[in-house]
């Protein structure tokens, strides 16, 4: 593979994508809290500076996921799975399916090859996303966990410090021009039983309420932090170059002695707070 601009060390990649995941963790921490003040209360300076922040934050997590045509097309993923927009991720979506085609485009006239990767969802230590830390943070204050319908769509993740390695590794491979790979566990896993996993790690048993949430005209992400649609992608190409794999929950263990040593600067978001309050309300 063609390094012509620059050459990066491993050692390096993987010391800056961590360094990566704090920062993108710092802006959501100042942007959730901007965002959890009342309109009356923010300055005009306070709301410029929480429109910057939702700007760069949309365009750091372009980054890490990819857009399949969901709607149409079924589990596994593949690379070669059509991509579109659809009525879960939008022009979230969209904008990055137009990154992609510039890059492959801009690639071309150059002497660099391009890797394209596809993570679903990513997982671990600085982790922005309040997902793993929301399911961590309801088992330790008795929370009740309101899931989507069953329970029985199914998730697919993938340990941050294996992407990075996987990263490497292709850095250091002889790749194509331009290669996409999926890059995710082998496995996929159902919402229950990715709680059951939080469940073990936190050595706490948790109670969980099954919402239809469409027949209470509310939406999955009032009160769950996954879209209801499932989500696996197929990764037989990437594991023939990199096939290692952290134990799901080991990472989670990993993950959340994490949320543990930082759970008091975590704010998680007070109107989910408030749906669950009223769908609790609703259903007992």
């Amino acid at each position: 593979m063609s390094m012509s601009y620059y050459e990066i060390k491993p050692e390096t990649l993987r010391s800056n994508l961590e360094f990566i995941r704090q920062e993108i963790g710092r802006f959501q921490q100042a942007h959730d809290e901007l965002n959890n003040k009342p309109d009356e209360s923010r300055s005009d300076d306070a709301d410029t500076l929480l429109r910057g922040y939702s700007r760069v934050l949309n365009e750091l997590k372009a980054l890490i996921r990819h857009d399949y045509d969901v709607e149409n097309n079924k589990t596994p993923f593949s690379e070669d799975t059509p991509l579109g927009r659809n009525k879960y991720w939008g022009d979230y979506g969209t904008n990055k399916i137009e990154a992609e085609e510039f890059f492959e485009k801009f690639f071309s006239k150059t002497n660099c090859d391009l890797i394209i990767l596809r993570p679903p969802y990513v997982y671990g230590e600085y982790n922005y996303a309040q997902r793993e830390s929301f399911i961590f943070e309801h088992l330790e204050n008795n929370r009740l966990i309101i899931i989507p319908n069953k329970g029985e769509l199914r998730l697919q993740f993938i340990y941050s410090t294996d992407l990075a390695n996987i990263i490497v590794k292709l850095i250091e491979s002889n790749t194509e021009e331009v290669c996409i790979f999926n890059v995710g566990n082998k496995e996929g896993v159902t919402i229950k039983e990715w709680i059951n996993y939080c469940e073990r790690v936190v050595g706490k048993k948790g109670k969980v309420i099954e919402y239809d949430y469409k027949s209470k005209n509310r939406r999955e992400r009032d009160f769950f932090p996954f879209f209801d649609y499932d989500n696996v992608l197929n990764v037989n190409r990437i594991k023939k170059i990199y096939s290692i794999e952290t134990d799901f929950e080991k990472g989670l263990k990993n993950a959340y002695k994490w949320y543990c040593d930082n759970k008091k600067s975590i704010v998680f978001k007070e109107e989910v707070r408030r749906n669950e309050i009223e769908i609790v309300k609703e259903e007992i």
